[in-house]
């Protein structure tokens, strides 16, 4: 089983999970980028509120190459206002996920992974989309079954 980790990280919080995973997994790692600059943390949450108020769908600027190749893909990113940033429904967008097992993992200090995972489930038309799991502090064994590996 081919394995993509694909993140985006706007603090580095969600890329050392990304890097965490990557080490029990030997999944490839792709970092999702979008054209904007976020900033720090409250110019992140004012630009990523608008994003959501307006149904903006920001640029994305790195794209995976030969996406169809992979059959798991581990989707990570940092929870804003509830739920996934609207980069990643762009990039969700960008590829068929028809036939692919998703794994959803999230970063926040506060918010858990539930809205995430419906929004995940939603935008990705044909995956089969696994349980959530917020990563903080939980031991490699706990990780691995998530991952059912």
């Amino acid at each position: 089983m081919k394995t993509l980790i694909a993140y985006f990280s706007l603090s580095g919080t969600t890329k050392k999970a990304a890097e965490r995973i990557q080490t029990l997994t030997g999944g490839d790692l792709f970092e999702i980028k979008g054209e904007k600059n976020y900033g720090g943390y409250f110019q992140a949450i004012a630009i990523g509120g608008k994003e959501i108020a307006t149904r903006e769908l920001p640029a994305v600027t790195t794209h995976v190459n030969d996406f169809p190749s992979y059959d798991r893909i581990l989707l990570g990113f940092p929870v804003w206002y509830g739920s996934c940033p609207r980069l990643i429904r762009t990039f969700v967008n960008e590829y068929d996920f028809t036939g692919k097992d998703v794994y959803v993992f999230c970063t926040s200090s506060a918010s858990g992974p539930k809205k995430s995972e419906a929004t995940i489930k939603e935008i990705c038309k044909g995956a089969t989309v696994h349980s959530a799991i917020r990563i903080s502090n939980q031991a490699n064994v706990e990780i691995k079954a998530w991952l059912e590996v």
